[in-house]
């Protein structure tokens, strides 16, 4: 499967068939979203446990607007549409991935929220 490809799937996927989308991630990946504070999350189990803990629970909609690899880095943007205890978020990101023997390594997340979210109570 070609980079992109690989990529698409675990953008489509992830919250929505897991099993799926954790099947692209190297056991030892790497995620981090750049301005949010946070350390880098280290390993498939890890980000699997974070996104299960602090993940929304469920997305509503989901839209790839560009995906482009040149060669083992891949980047997408989008929008995405979430549920998290019974408030509908919308957010923007802008993802860089590097995926090598098939696998993503690494992905850097930029991640910018709707400014209509603040105003749901």
């Amino acid at each position: 499967m070609e980079n992109k490809a690989i990529v698409k799937q675990f953008i489509d996927n992830l919250f929505v068939n897991d099993d799926l989308a954790y099947e692209t991630l190297s056991d030892d990946v790497t995620f981090n979203w750049p301005g949010f504070g946070m350390e880098d999350i280290v390993g498939k189990d890890n980000l699997r446990k974070f996104f299960s803990e602090d993940g929304p629970d469920k997305i509503i909609e989901q839209k790839i607007n560009n995906l482009i690899a040149e060669g083992n880095t891949v980047i997408g943007d989008g929008t995405i549409v979430t549920e998290r205890n019974g408030k509908v978020e919308t957010s923007y990101f802008a993802d860089v991935y590097t995926v090598e023997n098939g696998k993503i390594t690494k992905a850097h997340s930029y991640m910018v929220m709707d400014k209509s979210n603040e105003g749901q109570e």
